[in-house]
């Protein structure tokens, strides 16, 4: 049997979609790496918290529900909580660091109108938050693009994925405490898509690790919770360690930021994240932090 992968064209996508055929080689399957070209990859000049969900998504998974490809791979933070009827997560990886990370100068070196590079809304807000006399500058591009942009001297530093650096083999970078920078629900975790019914489908499940899965379930529960997405300023992260999960989420705006906890069953992580959520809306509207959505 061949399955066909989709995945975007750019290094850290291809790197991802290597990682899954790898591994369905090692079960004696055939693969063939289909590359998409998303509207996200195409429009380079919005920042990505304008242009909506699904920005690098829905045209590697449109392929999956045309018969062009057989499963879609793609970095988890990067799909809506909301998939399109009739597709869904059949597995995730092992997960990589989920934390963000700074390239560039250290975060302690950051002087004032040091400009920083970031695309994201929940960086920029989270980093003023910690130091309001920075200058945010939008960065658009691949890992590898942004990486080489830093290198010609636009920008004094980037904050960036730690798993995604670690993916190319970029390791001069500085992890940020997440209490400061709060990660991205799912971020570091590669997910993998298929049709409900399909007949790959079964292969793929074999791939899945359960624990991620809970840690995924529990971080998007709270995204459903605070009606997030790419364009609101927060951040979750859940582990799944001794039959516990514990979990941090933090959210941001006019150079304020909450951050909460939760420990909660590992058997409940819908319940955990909405819990969460619930805490982090109370916290927020104690220190008068409206919720943007």
């Amino acid at each position: 049997m061949k399955i066909r992968v989709a995945a975007r064209g750019s290094l850290l996508s291809r790197i991802q979609a290597e990682k899954v055929i790898h591994k369905l080689n090692e079960y004696g399957l055939q693969t063939e790496l289909i590359e998409v070209r998303t509207r996200g990859d195409r429009n380079q000049d919005a920042p990505l918290y304008t242009l909506g969900k699904g920005v690098f998504e829905k045209e590697v998974n449109l392929a999956v529900l045309q018969g062009i490809a057989d499963i879609a791979v793609h970095s988890m933070k990067d799909l809506p909580t909301d998939l399109v009827d009739g597709l869904s997560i059949a597995a995730v990886l092992d997960r990589d660091p989920p934390f963000d990370a700074i390239v560039g100068k250290s975060l302690l070196s950051l002087d004032q109108g040091d400009v920083v590079g970031t695309s994201s809304i929940r960086r920029k807000n989270m980093i003023l938050a910690y130091n309001n006399q920075l200058q945010i500058k939008e960065i658009r591009g691949n890992v590898d693009t942004r990486i080489r942009k830093l290198k010609e001297g636009d920008y004094d530093a980037l904050i960036l994925a730690e798993a995604g650096l670690r993916r190319i083999g970029e390791n001069g970078f500085e992890r940020i405490d997440p209490k400061i920078v709060t990660p991205e629900a799912n971020q570091g975790i590669i997910a993998i898509i298929t049709t409900e019914n399909s007949k790959v489908r079964e292969y793929v499940k074999e791939l899945n690790n359960e624990d991620v899965m809970i840690e995924a379930i529990a971080e998007r529960a709270v995204v459903n919770k605070l009606k997030g997405g790419c364009n609101v300023p927060l951040g979750v992260l859940f582990k799944k360690e001794d039959g516990k999960l514990f979990g941090i989420a933090g959210y941001a705006s006019d150079f304020k930021k909450v951050t909460v906890d939760i420990t909660w069953k590992s058997t409940e992580p819908e319940e955990a994240g909405s819990r969460l959520g619930k805490i982090l809306v109370e916290a927020m509207k104690n220190e008068g932090i409206v919720l943007k959505t």
